[in-house]
């Protein structure tokens, strides 16, 4: 799935070039069925339709993170204002200025952390997306903090199971076997990421490595062996697969997870 959306250069232009000639005008929509086209002469793992949805989401992703980069930016603007209106209170002896500007700051402070918080929330699973492992599990958003062991939890049969019994049934059996990691996992302080499509990732520090494993393997095996039921009644079975690598502090991240 890390290379579903990915296509070369050369295969896009000779897509476009295809469709329209030197001397025609294109529109954003032109190019997004070009782009999602190509995909699908590449991939026979999702069709032109499935695609669509999935590129139009990506896209959207980057859209709604945009508009919380602003309304952080604007908290931020109202945070230093609020700072300058308590350093006058505070020369002025103003008691009042003062907790009225310091009121400000709590309100301005809670808003930027529940702005951080859905920045890094996957809206369809509710785990953290892949934007919370680069910003906050990694340094400068490449290389490992502390030794430890990578661990990545997939859907092998997923694209069958949208096939058999629709996007809806997918869409519950990711949520359930997200939800389900994060409630196990947090129990051991590790976070469960949403790396990408059907992928899930923990990282796991040295320490917890151990314990980690030992709770993903049994929360695999209950999810393999559980019978889940469609709204229509169907009874479906899901297949799960697991890589894991350890990893030195100051590895590369993507080094280490290409070598799954």
């Amino acid at each position: 799935m890390a290379e579903l959306l990915k296509v070369k250069v050369e295969e896009l232009e000779a897509e476009i070039d295809q469709r329209f000639g030197k001397t025609d005008s294109v529109n954003s929509m032109d190019l997004f069925e070009c782009f999602v086209d190509c995909v699908a002469k590449t991939t026979n793992v999702l069709g032109p339709d499935d695609l669509r949805g999935l590129v139009f989401r990506q896209f959207r992703s980057y859209s709604d993170y945009d508009k919380s980069m602003h309304e952080v930016a604007q908290n931020v603007s109202g945070i230093q204002k609020s700072t300058q209106d308590a350093i006058s209170a505070i020369d002025q002896n103003d008691s009042s200025a003062l907790k009225s500007a310091y009121d400000q700051l709590k309100d301005y402070q809670k808003r930027i952390s529940e702005l951080e918080e859905s920045m890094y929330t996957d809206d369809l699973t509710g785990v953290f997306t892949r934007k919370h492992l680069m910003n906050r599990e990694l340094v400068d958003s490449s290389k490992f903090k502390t030794d430890g062991l990578l661990i990545e939890i997939s859907i092998s049969n997923f694209a069958q199971i949208n096939k058999d019994y629709s996007h809806e049934a997918g869409d519950a059996v990711l949520k359930f076997v997200a939800k389900l990691l994060q409630k196990n996992l947090k129990k051991v302080g590790v976070n469960i990421v949403r790396y990408m499509g059907v992928q899930f990732i923990a990282l796991c520090r040295s320490e917890l490595a151990v314990k980690a494993e030992q709770v993903i393997d049994e929360s695999m095996h209950l999810l393999t062996t559980k019978t889940f039921k469609t709204h229509d009644g169907e009874i479906l079975t899901m297949e799960l697969n697991k890589d894991m690598k350890e990893y030195k502090k100051g590895q590369d991240f993507k080094a280490v997870y290409e070598h799954l």
